[in-house]
């Protein structure tokens, strides 16, 4: 009698603590949930296809958009999906604690298709009171450097109740000067563009308006890393902070979708007309053979 493999299933991981309840699924190794023990309260986009069907995908081994989905390294073109291959795979469970659980994602046949790089890539979440770390950890399995970009994509109820609008909320910058950030945006095709904007602040707080988003995802690089979204009385909800040197802030254009994304990067999509090779590539990162990378994002809700 052979012996057969057990399949691997997508299945929720919970979190808990007295503070918040988080959901986390192995498929993509996505946050799904994060509650209020107290009041109840929902803080993640609950993915209505009407308007995005995902809720917080983790962007590997690009973030963004290549020109034209492909990208080429020694000579050889490969193809790729935006925003990588990761948020559509089944990670494994490698450690689960009181307040903490590890997901892990090695590279094989599929992903070697789309990316010749042997690698181990390692999600952890854990919970601290009111506060949920999301870790990154990626090892460099392969015998020459490996190329990547990594990224989170959490997407924020915005508004928080029915009662009130997108348009009643406000986005904080922890800036070390009081000036206007500095963003830039996307063409149509999901490029950066080399234009600049000014994001003006009053108090140094924005509020959102439906023209926030017209041009899609704003793009910040090197300015602040810690990003508040607030309630309409300017009370912080969503506190996000990260040593990323680009974060993105998203939500579908022209839709009033009732979330906000804060996107912590390590790399972006591809700047309009480049055709160049994957290590020519803005902000991309690299490891020696045996290195590892590590990077979290916190994020506190109140």
């Amino acid at each position: 009698m052979g012996l057969f493999k057990r399949k691997q299933v997508s299945r929720f991981y919970i979190l808990r603590n007295d503070d918040l309840v988080v959901y986390i699924n192995n498929q993509g190794a996505e946050l799904m949930s994060v509650k209020s023990v107290k009041n109840k309260t929902e803080y993640i986009w609950n993915g209505d296809p009407d308007y995005w069907n995902r809720r917080s995908p983790l962007l590997f081994p690009i973030v963004g958009e290549l020109n034209g989905q492909v990208y080429r390294y020694k000579g050889r073109e490969y193809r790729m999906p935006r925003h990588g291959f990761a948020r559509n795979m089944l990670f494994s469970k490698s450690v689960e604690t009181e307040d903490q659980i590890w997901f892990a994602l090695d590279s094989n046949e599929e992903t070697k298709k789309m990316y010749p790089f042997d690698f181990h890539l390692a999600v952890r979440y854990r919970l601290r009171g009111k506060i949920l770390e999301v870790r990154w950890v990626v090892t460099n399995r392969d015998s020459e450097p490996m190329l990547f970009s990594i990224g989170g994509h959490p997407a924020f109820r915005c508004p928080l109740d029915k009662s009130h609008l997108q348009t009643d909320y406000y986005i904080g910058f922890d800036m070390e000067k009081q000036e206007n950030p500095k963003y830039h945006s996307l063409s149509r095709r999901g490029l950066y563009e080399a234009k600049e904007y000014e994001l003006p602040l009053e108090q140094g707080l924005y509020r959102f308006n439906r023209e926030t988003f017209r041009k899609d995802t704003m793009i910040f690089e090197r300015q602040t890393t810690r990003v508040y979204l607030m309630r309409p009385d300017k009370r912080p909800y969503v506190t996000v902070t990260f040593a990323a040197p680009l974060f993105g802030v998203w939500s579908p254009p022209g839709k009033q979708a009732p979330f906000v994304c804060i996107e912590p990067w390590y790399g972006r999509c591809d700047r309009e007309g480049f055709s160049g090779e994957l290590d020519e590539k803005d902000w991309i990162q690299r490891l020696q053979p045996g290195e590892r990378f590590e990077a979290a994002y916190f994020v506190e809700f109140s």
